[in-house]
């Protein structure tokens, strides 16, 4: 049972790294007790793919899913219910990467492996709703999302985290489609809910905040949304995230509404703060790469 305890260690003070950690120590713990091919080793995987995830980290997560698929599908039936997160995860990463087709694929399968459960996993919606926006279907998307909504307002309570990553989603696919007065009060309620059920510098309340920030921009609030912004950017870079994509887009987007306000000099650390992670994160990459 203790491999199963460590993988639902979900830090909540908001400290990704240190779930990457828990979780890759009880991925080491399930191999040793039950084996590299096990049913249990192949949930651990997919519990540190999902951390992985929530890091935005799509280059490791990838192969432990991909991986962790192959045992649960060559497995018993009882078992097959886990491929609903390994399906979902993968749908993320190629919507993530651009590659529709597969991520569409991948979400249909994650929808059917989750037909098994007991109570129904509504992950597998939002990896497909994920990739219809990924297509510019957006009404697929928006009505997926809003299924997902519902069940998880039954199944949990309405200020469940669950609940948080819906609003956020639709509040996200608004955005995109530039309705900004109806994306607004989603992501505040995914902030609130954030800010109410986790530790005050968790990324996602980060994420919330940047969200926001963009949707005051696009309502022409530029000083609401340059405070939002650099919440944002105080929470990140408080944290593990310090030398995160996260911290690097929210810092450019900062630099971005304060520029248009005509706030050059207080751009500056922001502008080049982006720059100094984003290079990084390619010269890592491109090291990666050298090495495969």
């Amino acid at each position: 049972s203790r491999p199963l305890r460590l993988t639902r260690v979900t830090p909540r003070d908001g400290d990704l790294a240190e779930a990457v950690v828990l979780r890759r120590r009880a991925l080491g713990i399930a191999v040793h007790a039950f084996g590299n091919g096990s049913p249990r080793a192949a949930e651990a995987m997919i519990a540190l793919a999902q951390a992985h995830i929530d890091r935005r980290q799509y280059l490791d997560a990838e192969p432990l899913l991909i991986i962790a698929a192959t045992v649960l599908e060559g497995g018993t039936e009882a078992a097959s219910p886990a491929l609903a997160d390994a399906f979902a995860g993968l749908a993320r990463i190629a919507a993530a990467h651009g590659s529709a087709e597969a991520g569409a694929n991948w979400a249909e399968r994650a929808i059917e492996a989750a037909k098994s459960r007991p109570q129904r996993n509504n992950e597998p919606l939002r990896a497909l709703a994920a990739v219809r926006a990924s297509e510019e279907r957006f009404a697929d998307s928006e009505q997926l999302v809003r299924d997902a909504l519902t069940r998880d307002r039954e199944r949990f309570s309405p200020d469940g985290l669950a609940v948080a990553r819906d609003l956020s989603q639709l509040g996200n696919l608004y955005l995109r489609q530039k309705r900004y007065a109806e994306a607004l009060p989603l992501l505040q309620q995914a902030a609130a809910i954030d800010q109410q059920a986790l530790g005050p510098a968790h990324p996602f309340i980060a994420d919330d905040f940047y969200d926001c920030g963009l949707a005051l921009d696009g309502l022409k609030r530029p000083d609401q949304a340059g405070k939002s912004l650099a919440f944002a950017v105080k929470l990140l870079g408080s944290g593990s995230e310090k030398d995160s994509l996260r911290l690097a887009y929210a810092e450019r987007e900062l630099a971005r509404v304060l520029r248009a306000a005509g706030k050059d000099e207080a751009a500056k650390p922001a502008a080049e703060g982006s720059k100094r992670i984003l290079d990084k994160i390619e010269d890592e990459e491109r090291d990666r790469e050298r090495q495969i």
